[in-house]
């Protein structure tokens, strides 16, 4: 997978960045791996200078530590779960468009609802408890796109305030 990031010339035209490089990182996660293709830490974004972009390839390279994105930015990644695997109950304080690239996915939710995604298939997540099963036929790997952006904190439902968790085991 090729991964290209445009930027400006000093005469406004449209150029590819050469601060990026082409080929994806991955980053580990339980069960996969992450691909990070953008990350903004603002929200507009700048585009006048490369700021955002000498930001997103600290991001790319290092991850954004318990985050899925930065506090008042966004993040697109592409999410790989192994065969058989499962990505562990969380919760994160984000509003999420997930969609399904390939594979087939069971997605858990805590109220004990869960719904099977298969490609082409999409789901919008807001700040809920979740956990993903891959239960892709044949051993097959599962891969998402998604798309993240902080929501507004305190977020109290039912009395609860949402936060952000992560569970293992």
């Amino acid at each position: 997978m090729s991964h290209y990031v445009t930027t400006h010339n000093d005469k406004g035209e449209a150029t590819f960045s050469d601060k990026v490089p082409a080929s994806p990182t991955q980053l580990p996660l339980p069960g996969g791996s992450m691909n990070i293709l953008f990350t903004t830490h603002t929200t507009p974004t700048p585009v006048h200078n490369d700021s955002s972009i000498d930001q997103y390839t600290h991001d790319r390279t290092n991850g954004l530590g318990n985050a899925i994105c930065p506090p008042n930015g966004t993040a697109a990644a592409i999410v790989s779960l192994q065969p058989d695997s499962e990505f562990p109950w969380h919760r994160t304080m984000t509003l999420d468009v997930v969609y399904v690239l390939e594979g087939t996915l069971e997605l858990h939710l805590d109220s004990g609802e869960k719904r099977v995604l298969k490609q082409g298939d999409s789901v919008i997540q807001r700040a809920g408890m979740h956990k993903w099963v891959n239960i892709t036929e044949n051993g097959g790997w599962a891969r998402t796109l998604g798309f993240a952006q902080p929501v507004v904190e305190p977020a109290v439902v039912g009395g609860k305030e949402l936060k952000g968790e992560f569970i293992m085991g």
